[in-house]
């Protein structure tokens, strides 16, 4: 019998104008908004090359909630803010 063998695709997020975009504010505070309405709001870590983003959000007092990692797909998120220094 053979070997059913899964070809590994080249994924890349180049063609993603989001993400590309949002590659440039590593390290900045951003909120973003999902395609399903959710709103996430923390410090963005890195845009990998598979297109997942990892924001670590931050500690929340009431209700207390430390800090986390969450991380998205490029293709859930609808849009994102972030604010400009004057």
């Amino acid at each position: 019998m053979g070997r059913h063998v899964e070809k590994k695709h080249n994924i890349s997020c180049k063609g993603d104008c989001l993400c590309r975009i949002l590659k440039k504010y590593i390290q900045s505070v951003v909120t973003i908004r999902t395609k399903s309405g959710d709103i996430l709001m923390g410090e963005l870590q890195r845009v990998t090359k598979d297109c997942c983003v990892n924001i670590i959000e931050q500690e929340m007092v009431t209700p207390f909630v430390s800090d986390r990692l969450t991380v998205i797909r490029c293709e859930d998120i609808e849009s994102f803010s972030v604010e400009l220094s004057v």
